[in-house]
């Protein structure tokens, strides 16, 4: 289910036929900068709402497979960790120092995966990345916004 932010742009344009357009009010001009930074602010937060919730179902989904996939290894480690302490024991007739060597060798391996896909876990950004770069534009242009209103009023 794909959620649709709609984005409109409102002019005012109440001008007498063939006339020039009259100049609205400085009040007139605040009051539309008030509504106009209303909605703007209104559209943010629900495109952030959307782009969190779809960067956490995308983590979810992650995390889910990491277990799935923890699981099936752990069991299919068992049954490969027996069959080798198994043959080093046969090999070196001591079978407590053939499950030493299989544990120690597991522990690495273990180690270097977990680290790896915790890394990767810790790089994804569940952060609205898109709302915060239109939030820091959208302050530019109020704030050029602002500076002609003001220079137009002097």
């Amino acid at each position: 289910m794909q959620d649709d932010i709609h984005v409109t742009r409102t002019t005012v344009t109440d001008r007498p036929a063939g006339g020039p357009a009259p100049e609205p009010s400085l009040g007139e001009l605040f009051k539309q900068l008030a509504q106009d930074s209303a909605t703007l602010v209104k559209q943010e937060v629900a495109l952030a709402k959307v782009e969190m919730r779809e960067n956490l179902r995308s983590a979810g989904k992650d995390a889910a497979m990491i277990a799935v996939g923890g699981g099936l290894l752990l069991v299919g480690l068992l049954v490969l960790t027996a069959a080798l302490v198994a043959v080093i024991g046969d090999m070196l007739d001591n079978y407590w120092l053939g499950a030493l060597i299989v544990g120690l060798l597991f522990v690495v391996i273990g180690g270097v995966l977990a680290k790896n896909n915790l890394a990767k876990l810790k790089k994804d950004s569940l952060g609205p990345e898109q709302t915060i770069q239109t939030l820091k534009e959208d302050k530019r242009w109020i704030q050029s916004e602002m500076q002609q209103a003001k220079k137009e009023l002097a």
